[in-house]
């Protein structure tokens, strides 16, 4: 019977809709009674938890003591969903800002490569080697003569 009072739903959707807890279904005495059924979308997932719709809705009714503020609570939670996200959205704005501003913030600087004005040319015998120095820098260039 899936429209009567034997209707059953899965757990994902009673914990959804009914806005129960584990421990709702679970520890809060008498525990939910529940059919185990293969999961329909791969065997090799757990097993499907069906709950008759008729005990979710008095477990909810039990936490919550009437439709009217199982109703406020379900507003609530809506409300506080959509400020979270409105929070996560603009602070991802913000950083995407930030990290624009950050990029035409610096600026490359391209100088010049430096040249160098080299000093006289010294010849080391020991290594057998010629080397000049940069005037402005001190660099100093070592080579061979052929």
């Amino acid at each position: 019977d899936d429209l009567g009072e034997h209707k059953l739903i899965p757990r994902t959707e009673a914990k959804a809709n009914y806005l129960l807890k584990d421990c709702d279904l679970d520890i809060r005495e008498p525990p939910l009674r529940f059919w185990a059924k293969k999961n329909p979308h791969n065997p090799r997932y757990g097993d499907m938890k069906l709950y008759l719709k008729c005990q979710v809705i008095d477990r909810m009714l039990e936490i919550y003591g009437s439709w009217e503020e199982f109703e406020a609570e379900k507003k609530l939670r809506s409300t506080q969903k959509e400020v979270r996200a409105e929070k996560n959205f603009e602070k991802k704005v913000k950083e995407m800002r930030q990290h624009i501003r950050g990029l035409s913030g610096v600026k490359i600087r391209q100088e010049k490569a430096h040249e160098h004005v080299y000093g006289e040319e010294k010849y080391d015998e020991a290594k057998d080697e010629y080397s000049k120095e940069c005037l402005e820098c001190d660099y100093v260039l070592t080579y061979e003569k052929m």
